[in-house]
């Protein structure tokens, strides 16, 4: 009887060995791919923000960018927006939708630069002082 209890025991471990060495290996291949995934993932991240900063850098211009200047753009609606656009000295109002560009009409008198009027990063700066004073 005794012998029989030590073949059982020695069964049940042998099974138990067996089952156990493909499970751990594979989870260590397992954490190794997930590594090599998350590496590559923080690469591609790494050149898509370099290639941003580059592009601010340099400053890249699309061709015919220095022809046709965009002066105002209003959002009609989702799909539908209204756009003064400059070329050749000329201002020219547009309709825009998701199918078609329409010119409206072309302006006689310019509309006044924006580059007058300060942006809002200054305009919030101004706020701020404003509130920091007053406290």
């Amino acid at each position: 009887m005794f012998n029989t209890v030590q073949a059982m025991a020695a069964d049940i471990a042998a099974e138990t060995t067996v089952t156990a060495s493909p499970s751990m290996a594979g989870n260590g291949m397992n954490a190794m791919n997930i590594i090599n995934v998350f590496g590559s993932l923080m690469v591609v991240l790494a050149l898509m923000l370099g290639l941003a900063w580059l592009y601010k850098k340099l400053a890249i211009k699309l061709p015919g960018s220095s022809h046709v200047k965009i002066i105002s753009s209003v959002m009609l609606g989702p799909r539908e927006r209204l756009l003064v656009i400059e070329v050749q000295g000329k201002q020219r109002v547009l309709g825009v939708t998701a199918n078609q560009i329409n010119m409206l009409f072309e302006l006689e008198q310019p509309l006044p630069d924006d580059h007058l009027t300060p942006d809002w990063r200054a305009q919030l700066q101004a706020l701020i002082k404003k509130q920091k004073s007053n406290s």
